[in-house]
């Protein structure tokens, strides 16, 4: 087990643990330890194409939506998102501390990195702002392995948002 030792601190306080790193693995896993804070910050709904995510649940409790069912996990219990599946996941009124792990890794260690260091130096807040949109699809073309939107259109609009934000000046590194 590698301890990372630069531990990604989102703006929300949520604090993503790299356990296992890509390098680590050969690629065959990125794996994470999350300490999130109460209401904290959540991704919208996405699909990973060709990665299976999994969260297991070491304190607390977390909704987590695996295609249109929300499910509550509490400590001990685990869920696999299958590849093509729209999910996300939401905490309550408690802090939690989840493992998750996408399988393979892919490109998902180089763009979560990129994408917390630009959420913090760039304040971006909770990540659902129009700036923030084209920090991440300028991300998303940088790295395109590892998500998508749950809608065609959305995927489709990417490219074009990506060029308006580097048009913008926006940058990721």
């Amino acid at each position: 087990m590698s301890a990372d030792a630069d531990p990604l601190v989102w703006p929300d306080g949520s604090i993503y643990r790299i356990t296992h790193s890509s390098a680590d693995t050969g690629g065959e896993l990125l794996e994470m330890e999350w300490e999130l804070p109460a209401h904290g910050w959540a991704p919208q709904p996405h699909v990973h194409p060709r990665l299976t995510e999994d969260y297991q649940v070491l304190e607390g409790s977390l909704d987590v939506l695996v295609g249109g069912e929300w499910r509550t996990l509490s400590a001990g219990d685990a869920a696999s998102v299958p590849p093509g599946t729209v999910h996300t996941f939401r905490v309550g009124s408690n802090p939690v501390r989840v493992r998750n792990v996408h399988s393979p890794a892919l490109d998902f260690e180089p763009y979560v990195r990129r994408l917390c260091s630009a959420a913090n130096q760039r304040d971006l807040g909770d990540l659902s702002g129009f700036r923030a949109l084209l920090y991440i699809a300028v991300l998303v073309r940088e790295f395109p392995l590892h998500s998508r939107a749950p809608r065609r259109v959305v995927n489709a609009l990417v490219p074009a948002l990506a060029i308006v934000g580097r048009r913008l000046g926006l940058r990721t590194t």
